[in-house]
Formats: structure tokens, C-alpha cells, sequence
């Protein structure tokens, strides 16, 4: 027998097997099944506003993907998600959190896209409420002769007036990083959140400020084409 010949004795059941596996594959039930649902784990969406008597939810709250929260008719449920910054009020049916938005049966959904820091906002929404974490970030070292440049924002805010979230009642320190002799304000906050929108003056646009509440503290700039007013909290929430 040549060696030709007996080269292709080997292919032929190399072949079949390979033929073989793919009407295994092709046969099983998980083939071309789609991806799973994801599971639960970090906060991917933020509770813009709920109906009351929706169990388990409230305003200001964060919902990890996986999480799903049945809407009876007529109740509604408006989420911002973090990292797409998309925007989307549901109105009935079952909704499903997502890792960018959600899926929703049974109901209607209005869906629109918001400015807003997002990779930043998920980044900061793992550390909410972890006691004695300092976010903000030491002002880097100039050389002799030069000046120091200011230090990097922790977030970006689309609106002049923050809404400020607190695990516990207490003060709220601004201070402005870029420009000097602007005395720092104190914020009062009573209950855990509040929206700035509802109190009185912002900050202005373009401007760096340090924002602090007992031991944390984040580094803020405000987008040089930011405006005043309310509206949801993506994109002008700092939560601690």
C-alpha cells in the first residue's frame, strides 16, 4: 500500500467523526439556544420614580440585572441605567433589569438616551454607602516653579443642581477647586436625598468642585454646557 493510500485511510474516519459531532451538536436542545438571562450581581439601574405599591422598590434605589419587578395597570416605573445612560419609563407588565436596559412583557416602555458620566456613575454606585472610603483624588504634585493642575474629576454632572443622596442625615461640604478666594458652602441635607433643583442656586457650568459628606468626598466637574433645573437624577446625581 502507498503511502498516499494510507494517509487517506486516516482521514476518512477523522472525517466521520467530524461529521458525527455535528448532528450531535445540531440534535442537542442547547445548540443554538440563547444567552442565558444575567445574573444577578452589581447595581446596573437606578429607581428614577416608582408608583407607590410596588413592592420592593423605591425612588433612588439601585437594581442589579436579573432583578425583575412586575408593574400592575397603570403603575409605572422609570429607571436610568448607569452605564448606557438610557432613560426608560414602563408603564404595566413584568419588567426584567438588563445590564443597558430592560426587557419588558406585557407592558409599554418609553425609551430615550440622557448625557451623563456613565462608566464613572457605575464605577461610583459599587462604593455607595461604603463607610470610610475616600473617593476623591489627591491634587497632583507640581514641580518648583509650576503650578499644580488641578486634579481629575470622579464624576461629570449634565445639570448645574446635583441631586445629593446620603446614607444618614447630615452636612454636605462644596468647595471650589478652580477658581480661588470662593468660599466654600455648606448644604444641609434632612432626610438621605436631596435635590439641589428644589433649594436655590447651582454651580456653575465648567466648574471643578470637591463635594464631601463625612468621610467621603468625590472630585465634580460640571459640563461646560450644563444647565439649571430638575428632571431625573442621571447625570447630576452624587450619591455617597
Amino acid at each position: 500500500m502507498s503511502v498516499a493510500l494510507q494517509m487517506h485511510s486516516f482521514r476518512k474516519p477523522a472525517r466521520a467523526l467530524a461529521a458525527g459531532t455535528l448532528l450531535l451538536l445540531a440534535a442537542s436542545p442547547l445548540a443554538f439556544a440563547a444567552d442565558p438571562a444575567p445574573a444577578s450581581g452589581g447595581p446596573t439601574a437606578l429607581v428614577e420614580d416608582v408608583t407607590d405599591g410596588v413592592d420592593g422598590v423605591q425612588p433612588m434605589d439601585y437594581l442589579a440585572a436579573g432583578r425583575k419587578v412586575t408593574l400592575k395597570a397603570g403603575q409605572t416605573l422609570t429607571l436610568s441605567y448607569l452605564e448606557s445612560c438610557v432613560n426608560e419609563t414602563i408603564t404595566g407588565g413584568s419588567v426584567t433589569v438588563g445590564a443597558r436596559e430592560s426587557a419588558v412583557q406585557g407592558g409599554n416602555i418609553d425609551r430615550h438616551t440622557l448625557p451623563c458620566d456613565g462608566g464613572k456613575l457605575l464605577l461610583a454606585s459599587n462604593e455607595a454607602g461604603k463607610a470610610g472610603v475616600t473617593v476623591f483624588r489627591s491634587a497632583p504634585i507640581a514641580l518648583p516653579g509650576m503650578k499644580a493642575p488641578p486634579p481629575k474629576p470622579d464624576l461629570t454632572l449634565f445639570k448645574t443642581h446635583p441631586v445629593l443622596v446620603l446614607p444618614a442625615p447630615g452636612p454636605v461640604a462644596i468647595e471650589r477647586l478652580d477658581v480661588q478666594g470662593v468660599a466654600s458652602v455648606t448644604v444641609n441635607v434632612p432626610g438621605t436625598a436631596l435635590d439641589t433643583a428644589k433649594t436655590g442656586a447651582g454651580l456653575e457650568p465648567g466648574g471643578l468642585y470637591k463635594i464631601s459628606a463625612g468621610q467621603k468626598s468625590f472630585t465634580v466637574k460640571i459640563d461646560e454646557k450644563a444647565t439649571a433645573g430638575g428632571g431625573p437624577a442621571l447625570g447630576r446625581l452624587i450619591r455617597f
